[in-house]
C-alpha cells in the first residue's frame, strides 16, 4: 500500500496544462450556469404576489405565468449543465487509463486504484466548482440590466441564499465522484484490457424505444390530457405534466443520440466512399458515446432556439400587461438561448479538443503507417460531420414536435423559420470554431511521440 501511495503522483502526473484545464473549464462552467439559472429562477419566484388580493394588475397578474416559463427554462438548462460536469468527470478519468492500469500492476487493489483517480477527479471538480462561483458572482451584476419588462431586478435578487452555494459545490462534486466510479468499471479491472482498447461497444435499442413512447405519451396527452384532468384538478397540475414531457423528451435526445450516432456510423463504415470518411464512421462506431457528447450541447441550443421562435407567433399586445409579458418572454427566451450557446460552445470545444488528445497514440501510428496530415484532419471532419447533421435533424424534430403540439398545427410565420436558420447556422459556427480549436493538436500529436 505504501508503495501505492507514493507512486500515485508520478502515476497520475499532469500530461499537459491544455489536459489539465479541460476538465476544469468543463465544471467551471457547469457551476457558473447552474448558480446563474436557479438564482434568476429564484428572483421570478421571490416576486410572486402574497396574499388573495384580486384583481391583480400590472406584473402581479403576469408573474405566475412568467415564473412557469423560468421553471421551464430551469428545468431545460440545469440538467444539461450538471450533465456537462459528469462528462468532464469521465473525460478526466479516460485521459489517465494507462496510469491507472500501471498502478494495478504495481500492486494495487481495484479499491485502493479506484481512491486514488476519484480524489484527482474530486480536486479538479472542486477547483473548477470554486472558480464557476466566482464567475457567477461577476455576471450577476451586468444582468440585472436585462430589460424584463418589470421592475428591475436587483443583484442580490439575482444570487442564491448563501447556504445554497456550499450545497451546489458539493452536489457538483458528489457528481463527479459518481460519474468518476462508474467510469472505473471500464479503467481498473484489466490493464491488459485496457492496454489493448480491446472494450467492445454494444448499443441498445431501447434507448430509442423510450424515446419513441415518451414522444407519444406527450401527444397522447397533449390531445386529451387536458381535459381529463380538468375535471379532476387544476391547470396548474396540467401545465406541471407538460413541463415534465417537454423535460423528459429533451433529456431523453441524449439517451437516444448515442444510438443513433452508432447505427449510422456502422452503416457509413460499411460504405463510405472516402478512406476519410471511413476511418471517421468506424471512430464513431467504436465510440459513439464520446461523439454524441461532443454536439450534444449544439442540439440542446438548437431545441431552445426551436421553442425561442414560437414566441414570434404571439402577435402584438393589446394592452399594458401583455406587452410586459412578450418583453419578459422575449428577453427570457434570448437569455435562455445565450445561456445554452456558452454551455454548447463549452461542450463542443472541451469534448473535441479531449478527443484529439486521446486519440494522440493513434494519430502518431496512422502518420507513421503513411497517413497525411490532411487525411487525418478529413477524417476528424468527417468524425464530427456526423453527429453534427443527426443532431440537427433530431433537434429540429424535437422542437418541431413540441412548438407543433402547443399552437395546434404546423408554424407558418416565415419569421419562424428565418430565426431558426439563424440559430443553426450560429451551431455550425461553434462547430468549426471547435475544429479550428483542436486542429493544430492534430498535426503536433501527428509528427512527434506522445
Amino acid at each position: 500500500m505504501s508503495a501505492l501511495l507514493a507512486s500515485a503522483p508520478l502515476l497520475l502526473r499532469r500530461r499537459g496544462a491544455l489536459a489539465d484545464i479541460l476538465p476544469v473549464v468543463a465544471f467551471a462552467a457547469a457551476t457558473a450556469i447552474t448558480a446563474t439559472v436557479v438564482g434568476g429562477a429564484a428572483a421570478f419566484v421571490g416576486r410572486l404576489p402574497s396574499g388573495d388580493t384580486l384583481p391583480r394588475t400590472g406584473e402581479e397578474s403576469i408573474m405566475g405565468f412568467l415564473v412557469m416559463c423560468a421553471i421551464i427554462a430551469s428545468v431545460l438548462l440545469v440538467p444539461s449543465a450538471v450533465g456537462l460536469g459528469g462528462s468532464a468527470a469521465r473525460l478526466s478519468l479516460a485521459r489517465r487509463e494507462k496510469d491507472l492500469a500501471t498502478m494495478r500492476l504495481v500492486g494495487g487493489t481495484s479499491g485502493q486504484v479506484g481512491s486514488v483517480a476519484v480524489l484527482d477527479v474530486a480536486a479538479q471538480a472542486l477547483l473548477g466548482a470554486v472558480l464557476g462561483l466566482g464567475v457567477h458572482l461577476a455576471v450577476s451584476p451586468a444582468l440585472t440590466r436585462l430589460d424584463f419588462g418589470i421592475t428591475p431586478f436587483t443583484t442580490a435578487d439575482l444570487l442564491m441564499p448563501w447556504w445554497a452555494y456550499p450545497i451546489l459545490v458539493i452536489a457538483l462534486v458528489v457528481i463527479a465522484v459518481g460519474s468518476a466510479a462508474v467510469s472505473l468499471t471500464g479503467v481498473v479491472l484489466s490493464p491488459l484490457g485496457v492496454a489493448r482498447d480491446s472494450r467492445v461497444v454494444r448499443m441498445s435499442v431501447i434507448r430509442l424505444l423510450l424515446w419513441a413512447g415518451l414522444i407519444i405519451g406527450f401527444l397522447v396527452f397533449m390531445q386529451v390530457g387536458g381535459m381529463i384532468l380538468g375535471q379532476v384538478a387544476d391547470g396548474m397540475l396540467t401545465v406541471a405534466i407538460m413541463i415534465l414531457f417537454v423535460a423528459a423528451i429533451v433529456a431523453s435526445i441524449n439517451v437516444v443520440g448515442p444510438f443513433i450516432v452508432w447505427v449510422t456510423a456502422l452503416a457509413l463504415a460499411k460504405s463510405a466512399p472516402t478512406p476519410s470518411l471511413m476511418v471517421g464512421a468506424r471512430r464513431l462506431a467504436g465510440d459513439p458515446r464520446a461523439g454524441w457528447r461532443a454536439v450534444s450541447g449544439i442540439t440542446f441550443a438548437l431545441v431552445i432556439a426551436g421553442f425561442l421562435t414560437m414566441i414570434a407567433t404571439l402577435g402584438e399586445s393589446s394592452n399594458p400587461e401583455e406587452a410586459m409579458m412578450f418583453t419578459a418572454m422575449t428577453t427570457g427566451g434570448l437569455l435562455t438561448l445565450g445561456i445554452a450557446a456558452v454551455l454548447a460552445a463549452v461542450s463542443t470545444g472541451v469534448s473535441q479538443t479531449a478527443r484529439v488528445i486521446d486519440q494522440a497514440p493513434r494519430l502518431r501510428a496512422q502518420h507513421i503507417a503513411g497517413a497525411e496530415v490532411g487525411q487525418l484532419h478529413r477524417a476528424r471532419i468527417a468524425e464530427i460531420a456526423i453527429p453534427v447533421g443527426l443532431s440537427s435533424v433530431i433537434a429540429t424534430g424535437t422542437a418541431l414536435l413540441v412548438v407543433t403540439s402547443f399552437l395546434g398545427g404546423a408554424p407558418s410565420d416565415p419569421l419562424m423559420a428565418v430565426q431558426y436558420l439563424a440559430c443553426v447556422l450560429g451551431a455550425y459556427a461553434l462547430v468549426i470554431a471547435a475544429v479550428l480549436v483542436g486542429s493544430p493538436l492534430v498535426k503536433r500529436y501527428a509528427v512527434r511521440a506522445v
